[in-house]
């Protein structure tokens, strides 16, 4: 790595390895877990639930009228909820179905539970995954013992916590209102070793009563595609507010990559950051560093974990864009058999979830030096102007003639039928885990302000990439923008070299 450090940070040591394995946020195509996809056929066996192919249509259609419902909310309902976040919300569209969250958009009988189990499970799963993992990178010294997965569905989010915290799980509160899904979910981990102790309830009031005052916080609280299912504003931000008031550590939000699920991501994370700006305003007692009471006092705040690199307000909004991800995964054999493909075109053997998310955390955000401060980076020319003549030796070699093996893979052949990984029968999956925990300890990218994150596919060009990076401006991390940064390979080969490796997701270092 060309690079080198200036005097008055010459403690810091800074590799490219280091920093890529910090920026390194995205997934390749994931594979759903073995245990998983044996469940789900298992489960679905047991069903027997005739016309599958037209309840998983029917199931998509419903979701898709949700969409159009939350469509409908008021434009400008993000910028109203940091000055005042009850103003107007009667005027959002309510559906007429009472539920045990309020009024919902959407019911689940058994037909449709098996037809979620069968389609949509899976790539809910691959997003909280994503998610989870990402935080796990982010919060390497976090590992939740207690856990509140609220709108717990068939069980997607607390498959995905077994495979991030498989050691760390003691206990988890499932919030299901829905007896249908609550009754797959049971039909899924039955049989599983190991499991925590999971309790399940009907409604948040049911949680609260049956728990004492001092047990009901939990360190990590997630609600994944269910805030979406709640027209009503209102209603949304008095759960969220009570998983708040239940979160000791951190609040994971969830929801689909659309411009609608973008939107609510975005307004309860403008809540969210709103009440507890206000609380440390109301406090009359200011913080004193020598106080002994200095560690109640830092309860107060919060800060985003991730995808945010600051607290400020999003500045895709002013863009006219939605922030969102994408998690592309393996189809497993059950979805490829009752999903069909648009316009009659072969189903592919992967999809693409979009997914949008945040992730809270109780606290000051902690100020760390930026990545890249004290760091020069050499041009093309000046590492040009470095090289030796041993550097520019090129070997030749005599050809060598292809092996019978070699000429036997030139030719050419008809292609197979197609085989899925998904397929195998494996008997162990712990070994790519724990590969993946040896590339996580190679590098970790800290919760300061010097960390953007980038915005849609970088565009690759020649010798250019240019990326779209939301990121801070200032040292606290209180203000942020949407940048657009055009690396080059002449000016800046290393970070030239990293860009081209960057994705979707990924994080950008900066320097100050």
């Amino acid at each position: 790595m060309a690079t080198t450090l200036l005097p008055e940070t010459a403690q810091k040591v800074l590799t490219q390895e280091a920093i890529r394995s910090a920026a390194k946020q995205s997934q390749r195509c994931l594979t759903v877990p073995v245990k998983l996809r044996r469940a789900i056929k298992k489960y679905l066996r047991e069903q027997e639930e005739p016309h599958m192919k037209r309840k998983v249509l029917r199931l998509s259609e419903s979701f898709s009228q949700i969409k159009d419902v939350n469509s409908q909310l008021i434009a400008s309902t993000s910028k109203q909820l940091v000055e005042d976040p009850l103003q107007g919300v009667d005027q959002s569209q309510r559906w007429k179905i009472k539920s045990s969250y309020g009024d919902i958009g959407l019911t689940y009988r058994d037909d449709e539970t098996i037809a979620y189990v069968a389609s949509r499970m899976p790539a809910v799963f691959s997003a909280c995954h994503r998610v989870l993992k990402e935080v796990r990178r982010r919060l390497p010294e976090f590992s939740p013992a207690k856990v509140l997965d609220f709108g717990a569905g068939t069980g997607s989010a607390f498959w995905a916590l077994r495979e991030v915290w498989p050691n760390s799980l003691e206990k988890v509160n499932l919030v299901e209102p829905s007896q249908s899904m609550q009754r797959a979910g049971q039909s899924l981990i039955q049989g599983q070793k190991n499991l925590p102790l999971i309790h399940s309830y009907g409604t948040l009031q049911s949680l609260t009563k049956s728990i004492n005052k001092s047990e009901r916080e939990h360190d990590l609280v997630i609600a994944s595609y269910v805030l979406g299912e709640i027209p009503s504003l209102k209603d949304r931000i008095t759960v969220v507010r009570q998983l708040w008031d239940l979160t000791r550590d951190v609040l994971i939000l969830i929801e689909p990559g659309t411009p609608q699920g973008s939107n609510i991501i975005s307004q309860m994370r403008s809540h969210i950051l709103w009440m507890e700006k206000r609380k440390i305003l109301k406090s009359k007692a200011p913080i004193d560093e020598t106080s002994k009471d200095l560690v109640v006092a830092r309860k107060n705040g919060a800060y985003i974990v991730a995808p945010c690199s600051h607290d400020g307000a999003c500045p895709l909004e002013k863009a006219g864009k939605y922030c969102h991800f994408v998690q592309r995964l393996e189809r497993t054999s059950t979805q490829r058999a009752y999903k069909r493909s648009k316009g009659g075109q072969p189903l592919r053997g992967f999809e693409d979830e979009k997914f949008s998310f945040i992730a809270v955390r109780r606290g000051q955000r902690p100020s760390e030096p930026w990545p890249l401060d004290g760091v020069k980076f050499e041009t093309l020319k000046e590492q040009h102007a470095k090289r030796t003549l041993q550097d520019l030796e090129i070997d030749y070699e005599e050809p060598e003639e292809p092996s019978s093996s070699q000429q036997a893979s030139l030719i050419p052949f008809e292609k197979p039928d197609a085989t899925y990984d998904s397929d195998v029968m494996e008997v162990d999956d712990h070994k790519d885990n724990e590969e993946e925990e040896e590339d996580d300890d190679t590098g970790h990218a800290d919760l300061g302000g010097g960390w953007g994150r980038i915005i849609y596919m970088p565009v690759r060009r020649g010798k250019h990439v240019t990326m779209d990076v939301c990121r801070s401006t200032n040292e606290d991390a209180s203000e942020g923008t949407l940048q657009r940064i055009v690396v080059t390979k002449n000016k800046n080969p290393t970070l030239h070299n990293q860009a081209r490796k960057s994705l979707w997701g990924d994080l950008w270092p900066f320097q100050r």
